[in-house]
């Protein structure tokens, strides 16, 4: 409850920073940005042998604001949203026990992202750079899940593979703050339109991630990950000299 409304006081808040800082942009060489994202999300936890486990890959998008401090640094408020996945089918020593959970996933997440090779966007006599710059980026944020996990193994091996019913107690809808993490490239396509793609993890600090702790192994915290193309719309331009 306190993680939900942190978030929400974030978001009350959001609107005025942005009037604010839209008001300053336009004074200085600030600019800012509207864009969204589309790709794909997975998992690595209790169902996942391998940190990666391709045939899990779900679908994922999102929106975000970015707002430019510095010609190297951005800050960036953004709301991703996709599905994660795990089948102990997929796993060659896994496959007996059988457990498997699907579940959407909310991100609400505030990062930092550092581009050491970019420029201006416009240079000191009026004209536009394009180019393209990789950056990385680091942040914090909040994760809502609502996991569905499932045993659908013989009743006869249940009692060697359930430890306590499913659901596990408590954590059938869960948050979670996050830290996400991961590098990108952007190109500045035009004045108006930039383009680009980026890829990062999201370390949870728990393993409920999936809707199974006691059942498999509590000792192993799970992760989740997000990675796509992006585009965006500069919504005002930078600070021209004359």
């Amino acid at each position: 409850m306190r993680l939900k409304k942190t978030v929400l006081l974030l978001l009350t808040a959001l609107p005025f920073c942005l009037f604010a800082q839209t008001r300053q942009a336009r004074k200085s060489s600030h600019y800012m940005e509207l864009g969204m994202m589309l790709g794909a999300t997975q998992y690595s936890g209790d169902l996942a042998e391998r940190d990666l486990e391709l045939s899990q890959t779900e679908v994922g998008f999102g929106f975000f604001y970015r707002y430019h401090i510095h010609e190297q640094f951005f800050a960036k408020g953004q709301v991703y949203f996709g599905y994660i996945s795990g089948d102990d089918a997929n796993s060659p020593d896994l496959f007996e026990r059988k457990f498997s959970f699907f579940s959407p996933l909310w991100e609400v997440a505030a990062v930092v992202e550092y581009a050491p090779l970019a420029k201006e966007r416009v240079t000191k006599t009026g004209i536009n750079n394009f180019f393209l710059s990789p950056y990385l980026f680091a942040g914090i944020g909040g994760a809502f899940t609502r996991a569905e996990p499932e045993y659908y193994g013989s009743i006869a091996d249940a009692d060697k593979y359930l430890k306590t019913p499913l659901p596990e107690e408590d954590i059938i809808r869960r948050s979670f703050f996050t830290f996400p993490m991961g590098a990108g490239i952007r190109y500045d396509y035009s004045e108006r339109f930039v383009f680009g793609a980026e890829g990062g993890f999201r370390p949870v600090f728990s393993d409920k991630l999936d809707g199974i702790s006691i059942n498999g192994n509590p000792d192993k915290n799970d992760w989740y990950y997000f990675v796509g193309i992006t585009a965006s719309f500069v919504i005002n331009q930078p600070y021209r000299p004359f």
